[in-house]
Protein backbone atom coordinates (compact mmCIF):
# COMPACT_ATOMS: atom_id res chain seq x y z
CA UNK A 1 0.00 0.00 0.00
CA UNK A 2 2.81 2.32 0.84
CA UNK A 3 4.44 1.56 -2.45
CA UNK A 4 1.22 2.35 -4.27
CA UNK A 5 0.81 5.71 -2.57
CA UNK A 6 4.42 6.54 -3.22
CA UNK A 7 4.05 5.68 -6.89
CA UNK A 8 0.88 7.77 -7.21
CA UNK A 9 2.56 10.78 -5.67
CA UNK A 10 5.46 10.43 -8.04
CA UNK A 11 3.07 10.19 -10.98
CA UNK A 12 1.13 13.31 -9.97
CA UNK A 13 4.35 15.26 -9.46
CA UNK A 14 5.49 14.24 -12.91
CA UNK A 15 2.21 15.39 -14.46
CA UNK A 16 2.43 18.76 -12.69
CA UNK A 17 5.98 19.21 -13.85
CA UNK A 18 4.97 18.33 -17.42
CA UNK A 19 2.09 20.87 -17.35
CA UNK A 20 4.39 23.49 -15.96
CA UNK A 21 6.97 22.83 -18.64
CA UNK A 22 4.22 22.95 -21.31
CA UNK A 23 2.83 26.26 -19.92
CA UNK A 24 6.31 27.83 -19.84
CA UNK A 25 6.94 26.69 -23.40
CA UNK A 26 3.61 28.05 -24.64
CA UNK A 27 4.09 31.31 -22.75
CA UNK A 28 7.47 31.83 -24.34
CA UNK A 29 6.02 31.17 -27.83
CA UNK A 30 2.80 33.21 -27.28
CA UNK A 31 3.46 35.59 -24.38
CA UNK A 32 0.72 37.61 -22.64
CA UNK A 33 0.68 41.34 -23.35
CA UNK A 34 -1.18 44.14 -21.58
CA UNK A 35 -2.42 46.94 -23.87
CA UNK A 36 -4.65 49.99 -23.33
CA UNK A 37 -7.47 50.37 -25.84
CA UNK A 38 -7.05 53.43 -28.04
CA UNK A 39 -10.54 54.84 -27.30
CA UNK A 40 -12.50 54.94 -24.02
CA UNK A 41 -15.29 52.39 -23.65
CA UNK A 42 -18.80 53.80 -22.97
CA UNK A 43 -20.45 52.67 -19.73
CA UNK A 44 -23.93 51.12 -20.03
CA UNK A 45 -26.34 51.47 -17.08
CA UNK A 46 -28.33 48.30 -16.43
CA UNK A 47 -31.24 47.19 -14.25
CA UNK A 48 -32.58 50.69 -13.44
CA UNK A 49 -35.83 50.27 -11.42
CA UNK A 50 -38.95 51.35 -13.31
CA UNK A 51 -40.04 53.85 -10.66
CA UNK A 52 -36.68 55.69 -10.71
CA UNK A 53 -35.26 58.21 -13.15
CA UNK A 54 -31.60 58.87 -13.79
CA UNK A 55 -31.09 62.58 -13.13
CA UNK A 56 -27.35 62.76 -13.76
CA UNK A 57 -24.00 61.00 -13.76
CA UNK A 58 -20.41 61.91 -13.00
CA UNK A 59 -18.77 62.05 -15.47
CA UNK A 60 -21.68 63.41 -17.55
CA UNK A 61 -21.11 60.93 -20.40
CA UNK A 62 -19.74 57.94 -18.50
CA UNK A 63 -16.82 56.16 -20.17
CA UNK A 64 -13.67 54.49 -18.95
CA UNK A 65 -10.16 53.82 -20.30
CA UNK A 66 -9.62 50.04 -20.36
CA UNK A 67 -6.37 48.03 -20.20
CA UNK A 68 -6.64 44.40 -21.40
CA UNK A 69 -4.18 41.53 -20.87
CA UNK A 70 -4.25 38.78 -23.51
CA UNK A 71 -1.94 36.46 -25.48
CA UNK A 72 -0.19 38.06 -28.38
CA UNK A 73 -2.15 35.99 -30.93
CA UNK A 74 -5.46 37.16 -29.39
CA UNK A 75 -4.57 40.82 -30.01
CA UNK A 76 -4.47 40.12 -33.74
CA UNK A 77 -8.27 39.60 -33.71
CA UNK A 78 -9.48 41.45 -30.59
CA UNK A 79 -11.48 44.63 -31.24
CA UNK A 80 -12.90 47.28 -28.94
CA UNK A 81 -16.51 46.24 -29.64
CA UNK A 82 -15.89 42.97 -27.76
CA UNK A 83 -15.15 44.86 -24.54
CA UNK A 84 -18.29 45.77 -22.58
CA UNK A 85 -18.41 47.87 -19.40
CA UNK A 86 -21.59 48.18 -17.32
CA UNK A 87 -22.84 49.81 -14.11
CA UNK A 88 -25.41 47.56 -12.40
CA UNK A 89 -28.19 49.51 -10.61
CA UNK A 90 -30.00 46.49 -9.18
CA UNK A 91 -31.64 47.26 -5.81
CA UNK A 92 -30.90 51.01 -5.71
CA UNK A 93 -33.33 53.66 -4.48
CA UNK A 94 -33.78 57.42 -5.00
CA UNK A 95 -30.36 58.67 -3.90
CA UNK A 96 -26.80 59.33 -5.06
CA UNK A 97 -24.55 56.29 -5.51
CA UNK A 98 -21.00 55.41 -6.47
CA UNK A 99 -21.34 52.30 -8.62
CA UNK A 100 -18.39 50.00 -9.37
CA UNK A 101 -17.92 49.19 -13.05
CA UNK A 102 -18.05 45.63 -14.34
CA UNK A 103 -16.41 44.30 -17.48
CA UNK A 104 -16.93 41.51 -19.97
CA UNK A 105 -14.98 40.43 -23.08
CA UNK A 106 -16.99 38.57 -25.67
CA UNK A 107 -15.64 35.43 -27.40
CA UNK A 108 -12.12 35.71 -25.96
CA UNK A 109 -11.83 33.69 -22.72
CA UNK A 110 -8.06 34.14 -22.60
CA UNK A 111 -8.37 37.95 -22.41
CA UNK A 112 -9.17 39.88 -19.22
CA UNK A 113 -9.41 43.49 -18.14
CA UNK A 114 -6.67 44.34 -15.68
CA UNK A 115 -7.37 48.07 -15.24
CA UNK A 116 -10.18 50.64 -15.73
CA UNK A 117 -9.82 54.39 -15.21
CA UNK A 118 -12.16 55.33 -13.66
CA UNK A 119 -13.35 52.06 -12.19
CA UNK A 120 -16.58 53.59 -10.76
CA UNK A 121 -19.11 56.32 -11.64
CA UNK A 122 -21.50 58.45 -9.60
CA UNK A 123 -25.23 58.27 -10.43
CA UNK A 124 -28.02 60.51 -9.14
CA UNK A 125 -31.45 58.86 -9.06
CA UNK A 126 -34.86 60.35 -8.29
CA UNK A 127 -38.27 58.84 -8.01
CA UNK A 128 -40.56 59.32 -11.04
CA UNK A 129 -43.42 61.77 -10.35
CA UNK A 130 -46.58 62.55 -12.33
CA UNK A 131 -48.76 65.65 -11.83
CA UNK A 132 -51.51 67.48 -13.71
CA UNK A 133 -50.73 71.08 -14.67
CA UNK A 134 -53.06 73.80 -16.05
CA UNK A 135 -52.77 74.98 -19.68
CA UNK A 136 -52.48 78.70 -20.45
CA UNK A 137 -53.11 80.08 -23.97
CA UNK A 138 -50.65 82.76 -25.11
CA UNK A 139 -52.22 84.80 -27.94
CA UNK A 140 -49.71 86.82 -29.95
CA UNK A 141 -50.51 89.73 -32.27
CA UNK A 142 -53.80 91.06 -33.61
CA UNK A 143 -56.00 90.08 -36.56
CA UNK A 144 -55.90 92.06 -39.81
CA UNK A 145 -57.23 95.64 -39.73
CA UNK A 146 -61.02 95.58 -39.65
CA UNK A 147 -61.13 92.15 -37.96
CA UNK A 148 -61.46 91.06 -34.33
CA UNK A 149 -60.97 87.81 -32.44
CA UNK A 150 -63.39 86.10 -30.09
CA UNK A 151 -63.10 83.82 -27.10
CA UNK A 152 -60.72 80.86 -27.49
CA UNK A 153 -61.55 77.23 -26.78
CA UNK A 154 -59.08 74.42 -25.93
CA UNK A 155 -59.54 70.69 -26.39
CA UNK A 156 -58.34 70.20 -22.78
CA UNK A 157 -57.59 72.47 -19.84
CA UNK A 158 -54.87 70.36 -18.17
CA UNK A 159 -52.13 67.90 -19.11
CA UNK A 160 -49.96 65.47 -17.17
CA UNK A 161 -46.30 66.23 -16.53
CA UNK A 162 -44.01 63.30 -15.66
CA UNK A 163 -40.35 63.19 -14.67
CA UNK A 164 -37.97 63.54 -11.72
CA UNK A 165 -39.73 65.00 -8.69
CA UNK A 166 -37.33 67.94 -8.39
CA UNK A 167 -38.00 68.97 -12.00
CA UNK A 168 -41.77 68.37 -11.88
CA UNK A 169 -41.98 70.60 -8.80
CA UNK A 170 -40.52 73.51 -10.82
CA UNK A 171 -43.35 73.46 -13.37
CA UNK A 172 -45.97 76.15 -12.83
CA UNK A 173 -48.10 75.63 -15.97
CA UNK A 174 -48.14 74.50 -19.58
CA UNK A 175 -48.18 77.16 -22.32
CA UNK A 176 -49.77 76.90 -25.78
CA UNK A 177 -48.67 79.80 -28.03
CA UNK A 178 -50.62 80.92 -31.12
CA UNK A 179 -50.25 83.91 -33.46
CA UNK A 180 -53.20 85.99 -34.66
CA UNK A 181 -51.11 88.42 -36.72
CA UNK A 182 -53.11 89.65 -39.77
CA UNK A 183 -55.62 86.80 -39.59
CA UNK A 184 -58.84 87.24 -41.57
CA UNK A 185 -60.32 83.83 -40.76
CA UNK A 186 -60.86 81.78 -37.63
CA UNK A 187 -57.89 79.92 -36.15
CA UNK A 188 -58.05 76.13 -35.74
CA UNK A 189 -54.62 74.82 -34.84
CA UNK A 190 -52.85 72.01 -32.95
CA UNK A 191 -50.24 73.51 -30.62
CA UNK A 192 -47.34 71.90 -28.70
CA UNK A 193 -47.51 72.32 -24.90
CA UNK A 194 -44.39 73.73 -23.24
CA UNK A 195 -43.79 73.35 -19.46
CA UNK A 196 -42.66 76.62 -17.85
CA UNK A 197 -41.70 77.71 -14.34
CA UNK A 198 -43.12 80.62 -12.36
CA UNK A 199 -40.89 83.06 -14.30
CA UNK A 200 -42.10 81.77 -17.67
CA UNK A 201 -38.84 79.97 -18.52
CA UNK A 202 -39.16 76.56 -20.25
CA UNK A 203 -38.45 73.47 -18.13
CA UNK A 204 -36.71 70.59 -19.95
CA UNK A 205 -36.39 66.90 -19.11
CA UNK A 206 -40.11 66.14 -18.72
CA UNK A 207 -42.77 64.14 -20.53
CA UNK A 208 -46.10 65.87 -21.25
CA UNK A 209 -49.27 63.84 -21.91
CA UNK A 210 -50.98 64.82 -24.16
CA UNK A 211 -48.11 66.65 -25.83
CA UNK A 212 -50.40 68.95 -27.86
CA UNK A 213 -53.72 70.79 -27.51
CA UNK A 214 -56.18 71.91 -30.19
CA UNK A 215 -56.93 75.65 -30.13
CA UNK A 216 -59.92 77.32 -31.80
CA UNK A 217 -60.32 81.12 -31.94
CA UNK A 218 -63.08 82.78 -34.01
CA UNK A 219 -61.96 85.73 -36.14
CA UNK A 220 -64.69 87.92 -37.66
CA UNK A 221 -64.94 91.21 -39.52
CA UNK A 222 -65.91 94.24 -37.51
CA UNK A 223 -69.29 95.86 -38.10
CA UNK A 224 -68.96 98.60 -40.73
CA UNK A 225 -65.92 96.96 -42.39
CA UNK A 226 -65.68 95.03 -45.63
CA UNK A 227 -63.08 93.53 -47.94
CA UNK A 228 -63.29 94.76 -51.54
CA UNK A 229 -61.28 93.94 -54.65
CA UNK A 230 -59.17 96.68 -56.27
CA UNK A 231 -59.74 97.12 -60.01
CA UNK A 232 -57.02 98.96 -61.94
CA UNK A 233 -58.29 101.42 -64.57
CA UNK A 234 -56.00 101.38 -67.64
CA UNK A 235 -56.24 103.93 -70.45
CA UNK A 236 -54.51 104.25 -73.83
CA UNK A 237 -52.87 101.84 -76.22
CA UNK A 238 -49.36 100.43 -75.99
CA UNK A 239 -46.99 100.72 -78.95
CA UNK A 240 -47.56 98.58 -82.03
CA UNK A 241 -45.79 95.23 -81.88
CA UNK A 242 -46.15 94.95 -78.07
CA UNK A 243 -48.61 93.13 -75.84
CA UNK A 244 -49.81 92.98 -72.22
CA UNK A 245 -48.37 90.07 -70.26
CA UNK A 246 -49.79 90.87 -66.81
CA UNK A 247 -51.51 93.50 -64.69
CA UNK A 248 -51.00 93.36 -60.92
CA UNK A 249 -52.35 95.42 -58.06
CA UNK A 250 -50.71 95.52 -54.63
CA UNK A 251 -52.59 94.96 -52.44
CA UNK A 252 -55.24 93.27 -54.60
CA UNK A 253 -57.82 93.39 -51.77
CA UNK A 254 -58.32 96.18 -49.25
CA UNK A 255 -60.49 96.54 -46.19
CA UNK A 256 -62.71 99.62 -46.10
CA UNK A 257 -64.85 100.93 -43.28
CA UNK A 258 -67.39 103.63 -42.60
CA UNK A 259 -69.17 105.07 -39.61
CA UNK A 260 -72.34 104.33 -41.57
CA UNK A 261 -72.37 100.54 -42.21
CA UNK A 262 -74.91 101.05 -45.00
CA UNK A 263 -72.32 102.85 -47.14
CA UNK A 264 -70.03 99.82 -46.98
CA UNK A 265 -72.88 97.42 -47.69
CA UNK A 266 -73.83 99.41 -50.83
CA UNK A 267 -70.39 98.97 -52.40
CA UNK A 268 -70.42 96.66 -55.47
CA UNK A 269 -67.60 94.45 -54.14
CA UNK A 270 -64.78 96.37 -55.81
CA UNK A 271 -63.26 99.84 -55.95
CA UNK A 272 -61.39 101.39 -58.84
CA UNK A 273 -58.11 103.27 -59.09
CA UNK A 274 -57.39 106.58 -60.76
CA UNK A 275 -56.66 106.03 -64.50
CA UNK A 276 -53.19 104.86 -65.58
CA UNK A 277 -52.21 106.09 -69.05
CA UNK A 278 -50.02 103.62 -70.98
CA UNK A 279 -50.17 105.26 -74.41
CA UNK A 280 -47.16 104.27 -76.53
CA UNK A 281 -45.55 102.20 -73.74
CA UNK A 282 -42.91 99.66 -74.79
CA UNK A 283 -41.84 98.50 -71.33
CA UNK A 284 -43.35 97.76 -67.90
CA UNK A 285 -45.23 100.63 -66.25
CA UNK A 286 -45.41 100.81 -62.45
CA UNK A 287 -47.21 103.61 -60.63
CA UNK A 288 -48.87 104.28 -57.27
CA UNK A 289 -52.49 105.28 -57.88
CA UNK A 290 -55.19 106.75 -55.67
CA UNK A 291 -58.32 104.76 -54.86
CA UNK A 292 -61.68 106.17 -55.92
CA UNK A 293 -63.85 105.72 -52.80
CA UNK A 294 -67.38 106.93 -52.04
CA UNK A 295 -67.74 109.76 -49.58
CA UNK A 296 -67.54 108.57 -45.98
CA UNK A 297 -65.73 105.31 -46.88
CA UNK A 298 -62.05 105.04 -45.97
CA UNK A 299 -59.46 102.26 -46.22
CA UNK A 300 -58.60 100.61 -42.91
CA UNK A 301 -54.98 101.47 -42.16
CA UNK A 302 -55.21 104.92 -43.71
CA UNK A 303 -53.34 104.42 -47.02
CA UNK A 304 -55.69 105.45 -49.88
CA UNK A 305 -53.34 104.25 -52.65
CA UNK A 306 -52.24 101.01 -54.28
CA UNK A 307 -49.35 100.09 -56.59
CA UNK A 308 -50.37 99.07 -60.12
CA UNK A 309 -47.92 97.35 -62.46
CA UNK A 310 -48.65 96.76 -66.14
CA UNK A 311 -46.25 94.24 -67.67
CA UNK A 312 -45.54 94.83 -71.37
CA UNK A 313 -43.44 92.73 -73.72
CA UNK A 314 -42.74 92.73 -77.43
CA UNK A 315 -44.73 90.28 -79.53
CA UNK A 316 -42.43 87.48 -80.60
CA UNK A 317 -42.15 86.38 -84.21
CA UNK A 318 -39.74 84.80 -86.69
CA UNK A 319 -38.33 85.60 -90.09
CA UNK A 320 -35.97 84.10 -92.67
CA UNK A 321 -33.31 86.17 -94.41
CA UNK A 322 -30.78 85.27 -97.10
CA UNK A 323 -27.18 86.34 -96.57
CA UNK A 324 -24.00 85.92 -98.60
CA UNK A 325 -21.21 84.01 -96.93
CA UNK A 326 -18.21 86.15 -96.00
CA UNK A 327 -14.85 84.28 -96.00
CA UNK A 328 -12.42 85.74 -93.45
CA UNK A 329 -8.79 85.31 -92.44
CA UNK A 330 -7.72 83.56 -95.67
CA UNK A 331 -3.98 83.16 -96.01
CA UNK A 332 -1.91 85.29 -98.43
CA UNK A 333 -1.75 83.87 -101.94
CA UNK A 334 -4.88 81.81 -101.49
CA UNK A 335 -8.40 82.11 -102.88
CA UNK A 336 -11.60 80.43 -101.70
CA UNK A 337 -14.63 79.18 -103.59
CA UNK A 338 -17.75 78.72 -101.45
CA UNK A 339 -20.69 76.54 -102.43
CA UNK A 340 -23.37 77.75 -102.05
CA UNK A 341 -22.48 81.40 -101.95
CA UNK A 342 -25.41 82.32 -99.68
CA UNK A 343 -27.45 80.64 -96.94
CA UNK A 344 -30.88 81.09 -95.36
CA UNK A 345 -30.87 82.29 -91.74
CA UNK A 346 -33.98 81.69 -89.59
CA UNK A 347 -34.33 84.13 -86.69
CA UNK A 348 -36.80 84.73 -83.88
CA UNK A 349 -37.33 87.74 -81.66
CA UNK A 350 -39.54 90.74 -80.97
CA UNK A 351 -41.56 91.82 -84.00
CA UNK A 352 -40.47 95.49 -83.76
CA UNK A 353 -36.83 94.39 -84.00
CA UNK A 354 -37.51 91.94 -86.83
CA UNK A 355 -39.44 94.59 -88.78
CA UNK A 356 -36.51 97.03 -88.57
CA UNK A 357 -33.83 94.50 -89.48
CA UNK A 358 -31.14 95.85 -91.83
CA UNK A 359 -28.64 94.08 -94.09
CA UNK A 360 -25.68 94.61 -91.76
CA UNK A 361 -27.56 93.42 -88.66
CA UNK A 362 -27.14 89.78 -89.73
CA UNK A 363 -23.80 88.55 -91.11
CA UNK A 364 -22.75 85.00 -91.90
CA UNK A 365 -18.98 84.47 -91.64
CA UNK A 366 -16.60 81.65 -92.58
CA UNK A 367 -13.39 81.62 -90.59
CA UNK A 368 -10.66 80.20 -92.86
CA UNK A 369 -7.71 80.97 -90.61
CA UNK A 370 -4.83 78.51 -91.05
CA UNK A 371 -6.40 76.50 -93.87
CA UNK A 372 -4.09 75.12 -96.55
CA UNK A 373 -5.25 74.38 -100.11
CA UNK A 374 -7.92 71.70 -100.06
CA UNK A 375 -11.65 71.05 -99.75
CA UNK A 376 -13.35 71.64 -96.41
CA UNK A 377 -16.79 71.50 -94.81
CA UNK A 378 -17.07 74.66 -92.70
CA UNK A 379 -19.91 75.56 -90.30
CA UNK A 380 -20.79 79.25 -90.72
CA UNK A 381 -20.78 81.67 -87.80
CA UNK A 382 -23.79 84.00 -87.60
CA UNK A 383 -23.27 87.43 -86.04
CA UNK A 384 -26.46 89.13 -84.82
CA UNK A 385 -26.15 92.78 -83.85
CA UNK A 386 -29.59 93.17 -82.21
CA UNK A 387 -29.17 91.38 -78.88
CA UNK A 388 -32.89 90.57 -78.68
CA UNK A 389 -32.69 88.19 -81.65
CA UNK A 390 -32.22 84.43 -81.39
CA UNK A 391 -30.68 82.28 -84.11
CA UNK A 392 -32.86 79.26 -84.88
CA UNK A 393 -31.08 77.59 -87.78
CA UNK A 394 -28.84 78.10 -90.83
CA UNK A 395 -29.53 76.24 -94.07
CA UNK A 396 -27.45 74.68 -95.46
CA UNK A 397 -24.82 74.08 -92.80
CA UNK A 398 -21.99 73.22 -93.10
CA UNK A 399 -20.99 74.52 -96.52
CA UNK A 400 -18.24 73.43 -98.88
CA UNK A 401 -15.15 75.64 -99.16
CA UNK A 402 -12.39 74.97 -101.71
CA UNK A 403 -9.13 76.73 -100.90
CA UNK A 404 -6.70 77.13 -103.84
CA UNK A 405 -3.54 78.97 -104.61
CA UNK A 406 -4.09 82.11 -106.63
CA UNK A 407 -4.72 85.79 -106.40
CA UNK A 408 -8.08 87.20 -105.39
CA UNK A 409 -10.04 89.28 -107.88
CA UNK A 410 -8.77 92.44 -106.19
CA UNK A 411 -5.27 93.20 -105.07
CA UNK A 412 -6.45 93.82 -101.51
CA UNK A 413 -5.53 90.84 -99.29
CA UNK A 414 -8.23 89.04 -97.29
CA UNK A 415 -8.69 90.91 -94.01
CA UNK A 416 -8.01 89.31 -90.64
CA UNK A 417 -11.11 89.71 -88.50
CA UNK A 418 -11.90 88.62 -84.95
CA UNK A 419 -15.45 87.27 -84.75
CA UNK A 420 -16.82 89.61 -82.12
CA UNK A 421 -20.49 90.56 -82.53
CA UNK A 422 -20.44 94.31 -82.12
CA UNK A 423 -22.17 97.01 -84.13
CA UNK A 424 -19.83 99.30 -86.12
CA UNK A 425 -20.81 102.58 -87.80
CA UNK A 426 -21.79 102.15 -91.42
CA UNK A 427 -19.50 104.00 -93.90
CA UNK A 428 -20.68 107.22 -95.51
CA UNK A 429 -20.26 107.51 -99.29
CA UNK A 430 -20.07 110.73 -101.34
CA UNK A 431 -21.37 110.41 -104.94
CA UNK A 432 -20.56 112.81 -107.82
CA UNK A 433 -22.98 112.90 -110.72
CA UNK A 434 -21.11 112.57 -114.05
CA UNK A 435 -23.28 113.04 -117.21
CA UNK A 436 -23.04 110.23 -119.79
CA UNK A 437 -21.01 110.90 -122.98
CA UNK A 438 -23.05 110.04 -126.11
CA UNK A 439 -21.43 107.88 -128.79
CA UNK A 440 -20.64 109.84 -132.06
CA UNK A 441 -22.29 107.19 -134.23
CA UNK A 442 -25.48 107.00 -132.27
CA UNK A 443 -28.28 109.29 -133.30
CA UNK A 444 -29.56 111.68 -130.71
CA UNK A 445 -32.54 110.33 -128.86
CA UNK A 446 -33.51 113.84 -127.87
CA UNK A 447 -36.61 114.97 -129.78
CA UNK A 448 -36.40 118.27 -131.61
CA UNK A 449 -37.39 121.25 -129.53
CA UNK A 450 -40.74 122.77 -130.14
CA UNK A 451 -40.95 125.86 -132.24
CA UNK A 452 -39.38 128.83 -130.55
CA UNK A 453 -37.55 126.75 -127.88
CA UNK A 454 -33.72 126.97 -127.54
CA UNK A 455 -31.71 124.05 -128.96
CA UNK A 456 -30.65 121.21 -126.56
CA UNK A 457 -27.01 121.02 -125.44
CA UNK A 458 -24.82 118.41 -123.78
CA UNK A 459 -23.97 120.70 -120.92
CA UNK A 460 -25.60 119.49 -117.70
CA UNK A 461 -27.63 121.97 -115.76
CA UNK A 462 -25.72 123.73 -113.03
Amino acid sequence: MRLSLSGLSTFLLAVMLAVLVWFVAVSEANPFEARTLSAPVAVTLTNLPADLILVGTEPANPATTVTVRAPRTVWDELNAAQVQVTADLTGVDAATYEVKLQWRILDEPAARVVKMEPDAIVVVLERRTERDKPIRLDRGGEPAPGYESGEASLSTGTAQVAGPASIVDRVSELVATVSLVNLKSSLDQTVVLVPVDSAGAPVAGLTVTPATVRVRIPVTQKVGSRDVVVRAVIQGQIAAGYQFTNITVAPPIITVSSADPARVTELPGFVETAPLDITGATDDVTQRLALILPEGVTPVGGDPTVVVQVSIAAIEGSTQVERRLEPLNLGVGLVARVSPESVDVLLSGPLPVLNQLEEGDVRVLLDLDGLAPGTYQITPTVVLLPSQLTLLTVQPSPVEVIVERGQPATSTPSPTITLTPSRTPRPTFTATLVPPTPSPAAPSATPPPPDGAPPATDTPPP
